[in-house]
């Protein structure tokens, strides 16, 4: 099984460093087994909710929910290995990783400095 996310950030009215736009994604490849609500409870109530709850929905209670037996929970699994990320802005550590928001900062269309970037990757060759 493959994974794939992504975020898509536009900015046309406010570019920042060149860019009108920021994307991201990850990819991922492994296996998924569907979750039993009579083998394990716990966990599907709990997967129930987180997904209810990321899509800004609230959950209710499973003997409320009439659709519940037919709906299929799954959970992925996947080695470190086998997911990779990339990310149209410089990453450098975990903080980079949220959108920056363009419109709190002033206009700005020097190209991002990715020297050190390029040579760790030239380095790991």
């Amino acid at each position: 099984m493959t994974l794939q996310l992504y975020a898509w950030n536009d900015f046309f009215d406010h570019p920042y460093k060149g860019h009108k736009h920021d994307y991201r994604s990850v990819s991922a490849k492994g296996n998924i087994r569907i979750i039993d609500l009579k083998e394990n409870p716990e966990l599907f109530e709990h997967s129930y909710r987180l997904l209810m709850s990321c899509n800004g929905r609230t959950p209710k209670p499973l003997s409320e929910h009439k659709g519940i037996n037919a709906m299929n929970i799954g959970e992925i699994f996947c080695p470190w290995d086998k997911i990779s990320a990339k990310s149209e802005f410089p990453l450098r550590t975990v903080e980079d990783v949220p959108f920056i928001n363009v419109y709190e900062r002033p206009e700005d269309n020097t190209p991002f400095d990715i020297s050190d970037i390029i040579a760790k990757r030239k380095k790991q060759s």
